[in-house]
């Protein structure tokens, strides 16, 4: 319920539990024909296609450093109108369809449910927030319609508007003192249908005759938004003001109005018999603020989308920027917009906090590629995330060892992903700092051929705190990494590889950062100090998923959406017990046949055929066997042309396992007592089989093992 999360805190109890029956509850996508999202640019919905939030209400600037963070200034609706270069200079059109809404006012009142009246909105909340969208100065609409005309000039698009959706407040049955409306002295009393009617019926006038007053040049008004996120059926009068509602707005002109329910919203799937003209379901995903959602949140949310008729919301806030388990959730609507259709084929909303868009468009390294992808998935064109992460150590079982000075141990309890994370507990020296190291704590001294390190940093204090990170190579020279760490938080730290290569990014915190060897990278400290630029000692923080990041990787398949297929003399299962990346891996067991296979196969199992520009394939396997064993892997084109390579895989670890790109384009390094191998057109890849065989270059059968991040990447 993001205007209850927005006021302070969602019901986050109700969420959990919606979550959970989300994710167990709805069956996969049915092939139904008469199943369908909510078209885009459907005549019946005002022609609209990417409707984006913009939250106009009333936040504390006292809580914001002293920034209306709502006010809405002109710079601020560039990004909105057109996609800007990281410059700034406008490259071409991009939202077009806007909706104003607030929470609460400046009075202490909200503009929704609330059972406490003096809490609940009345006339003068209700005009602030007319006030405040339709404000003369360069502001909110105004701002808007300047900036949609600038966009049409420079891009030569004279017919260029935007679209306006405003919200309706919800006007509460237990106000018997709104104020006067109609001008007769009395204030309206909302206890009955008829007062409640009065007074959303006065509203609606009110944002009709003030937007054709305006007369702007580049902005129409499209409709309205119920902004209660539910409907209690079981009050008569709550639904019949809905209709009621409805049918005036439809009287008025050809406005729509539409819904946008949270995911559990009572009622959610039966939007049409309220008169709504369209809804879109929020999924609710990227708020958990647990483990308690997944992508599978995303594919069921689609699902009943898809069986009602519905839109679905794309969402994200702050958290996307300091947090990569955030970002990741994030992709999870990116990706499911792909996976099952919602990109092209339904209404979109979208939920950004208060003006997130733009403040991507502020951070350069982390947030203007989240802001491309944004623009790709509006245009139809996105095709999925290209960042893809090798493992150094996930911290399910191996951590740093302790030292004099700081203690180590596995969590459970608090976990970015997996089943456990590192918990450093340092201690009261002037340096505490525990140490890993190349061959023992990680597996990969080369980093030369990725674009970033990184870790996530859980801070459980209730203040901003601190860690240095110092990265060293063989000869001693090191990096120094001070990294400010949000409270009650995971934070991803991220240190670009060029910072390593060239000596740059340190900070006057900790002194000392010279340029290092990235290719010999000998050891991994993680450190606090006894001073005023970090918490308090002693003090703790957990670290997990320590990795390195290619920045233009494909992911083929991560077993967070897709599976494998089989034949019948293997059993594959979901698994969240041993994973290396995100939430889940794949369980292949192997029976005792000849040849006993699993595969992946285009475009089931992965979506990009065209592998040519990548250097290798590469996939994370455990082998929880405890001997060396081997296992045949067979790649196959369009034409299939086919290639086989065996591969050992160590005992008791995850191994990475990797085919160059050149081998299988040449047909070269291939195994040959495996099968006959030949070139193969990488441009136009179909199956990847992971098989073994029941002969002596393998362990005896049955068996099994885990397969985790499928990708194409650089050659490590």
């Amino acid at each position: 319920m993001k205007s209850k999360f927005l006021a302070k805190g969602r019901s986050i109890c109700l969420m959990m539990m919606a979550l959970l029956v989300l994710s167990t509850g709805i069956p996969a996508m049915s092939p139904r024909a008469e199943a369908a999202y909510f078209p885009p640019n459907n005549p019946a919905g005002a022609y609209l296609k990417d409707l984006v939030l913009i939250y106009s209400g009333y936040y504390n600037p006292a809580n914001y450093g002293g920034e209306d963070i709502s006010a809405w200034p002109r710079e601020q609706f560039k990004p909105y109108t057109a996609f800007v270069d990281k410059q700034g200079n406008r490259q071409d059109t991009f939202f077009q369809e806007f909706l104003f809404l607030g929470l609460n006012s400046p009075y202490g009142h909200s503009f929704h449910r609330e059972t406490d009246v003096s809490k609940a909105g009345v006339k003068q909340d209700w005009e602030w927030f007319l006030d405040r969208i339709f404000t003369s100065e360069m502001l909110q609409l105004n701002a808007l319609n300047e900036e949609t005309k600038l966009t049409a000039q420079e891009l030569n698009r004279p017919d260029l508007k935007s679209k306006v959706v405003i919200m309706v407040p919800f006007a509460n049955e237990i106000v018997t003192n709104f104020g006067d409306v109609d001008g007769d002295g009395i204030s309206e009393n909302l206890t009955t249908l008829a007062g409640r009617d009065k007074v959303t019926r006065w509203y609606i006038d009110q944002v009709i005759q003030r937007f054709n007053q305006k007369n702007y040049s580049h902005l129409e008004l499209s409709g309205f938004y119920w902004l209660k996120e539910d409907m209690d059926t079981t009050k008569t009068d709550e639904v019949q003001l809905v209709k009621n509602t409805a049918n005036y707005i439809h009287g008025k002109g050809d406005y729509i109005f539409c819904w946008i329910p949270w995911s559990r919203a009572y009622a959610a799937t039966q939007w049409a018999s309220f008169n709504f003209d369209f809804a879109i379901l929020q999924p609710n995903h990227f708020m958990n603020r647990d483990n308690t959602t997944t992508p599978e949140t995303i594919k069921n949310s689609a699902n009943k989308s898809n069986q009602a008729g519905m839109g679905v919301e794309i969402e994200f806030d702050g958290q996307i920027m300091r947090s990569d388990k955030f970002r990741e959730r994030f992709y999870d609507y990116l990706n499911g917009g792909v996976e099952y259709g919602y990109m092209n084929n339904s209404i979109l909303a979208y939920y950004q906090d208060a003006r997130g868009l733009y403040e991507l468009t502020r951070n350069p390294a982390v947030g203007y590629p989240i802001y491309e992808d944004i623009y790709r998935f509006v245009k139809g064109i996105y095709q999925g995330d290209t960042q893809v992460s090798t493992t150094l150590n996930t911290f399910d079982s191996r951590r740093f060892a302790g030292s004099s000075s700081a203690m180590t141990s596995n969590a459970a309890d608090t976990v970015m992903q997996g089943k456990a994370s590192m918990k450093v507990d340092f201690g009261l020296y002037a340096t505490s700092l525990v140490t890993g190291y190349y061959g023992q704590d990680f597996a990969l001294k080369d980093w030369s051929p990725f674009d970033s390190f990184r870790v996530d940093v859980f801070n459980p204090a209730s203040e901003t705190g601190a860690v240095t990170i110092i990265i060293g190579d063989e000869n001693g020279k090191q990096h120094y990494r001070y990294a400010s760490l949000y409270k009650n938080s995971w934070n991803t730290v991220r240190i670009p590889i060029s910072d390593l290569i060239n000596g740059t990014g340190g900070a006057s915190q900790e002194p000392g950062t010279v340029p290092i060897d990235v290719s010999r990278i000998a050891y991994i400290k993680l450190v606090q100090r006894n001073n005023s630029h970090y918490r308090a000692l002693p003090n703790t923080y957990y670290f997990d998923s320590m990795r390195l990041v290619q920045e233009d990787g494909i992911r083929l398949n991560d077993l967070e959406w897709l599976t494998f297929g089989g034949n019948t003399s293997v059993s594959l299962s979901k698994t969240k017990d041993t994973i290396n990346e995100q939430n889940t891996a794949i369980r292949i067991d192997y029976g005792a046949y000849n040849v006993s296979q699993a595969w992946m196969e285009a475009p089931t199992h992965f979506k990009i055929q065209d592998w040519s520009g990548q250097q290798s394939f590469k996939v994370d396997i455990y082998n929880p066997n405890g001997a060396v064993m081997n296992l045949g892997l067979k790649f196959t084109d369009s034409s299939n042309q086919t290639y086989y390579k065996r591969v050992v895989l160590q005992p008791g670890q995850w191994n990475t396992v990797q085919v160059p790109i050149a081998d299988l384009a040449s047909g070269a390094n291939a195994t040959a007592d495996e099968g006959a191998s030949t070139a193969l057109n990488v441009q136009s890849m179909k199956r990847v089989d992971f098989y073994q065989r029941n002969n002596s270059h393998y362990l005896a059968m049955p068996n099994y093992l885990y397969i985790d991040n499928v990708r194409l990447g650089v050659r490590e």
